[in-house]
């Protein structure tokens, strides 16, 4: 794991469906240290709501991409201003 700066950076998580219920909201913005990963906002996401990401029962997205897209997974460095998404699986036809 990288060495985080002691500069932070803030990413969006926004929550969907029935996940608005659990936290009470529709998106935070959320302040990081620099250098965190996409695994530090799934911590910070379990720590505060219960929220367990990634899940089966979750889609954790990062900027339009599921976490497990990426080849460094929830190694995934976060970048100012990234926007994480977490809902239930959508089906359907």
């Amino acid at each position: 794991m990288k060495t985080k700066s002691t500069s932070a950076i803030a990413v969006t998580v926004r929550y969907l469906s029935v996940l608005r219920d659990k936290t009470g909201l529709r998106q935070e913005e959320v302040s990081l240290p620099g250098g965190s990963v996409l695994g530090d906002a799934a911590k910070y996401i379990h720590r505060k709501y219960g929220i367990q990401v990634p899940s089966s029962l979750l889609m954790f997205i990062l900027n339009g991409k599921g976490w497990n897209q990426y080849p460094e997974g929830l190694e995934t460095p976060l970048k100012n201003r990234d926007i994480i998404l977490i809902l239930p699986p959508v089906s359907g036809g």
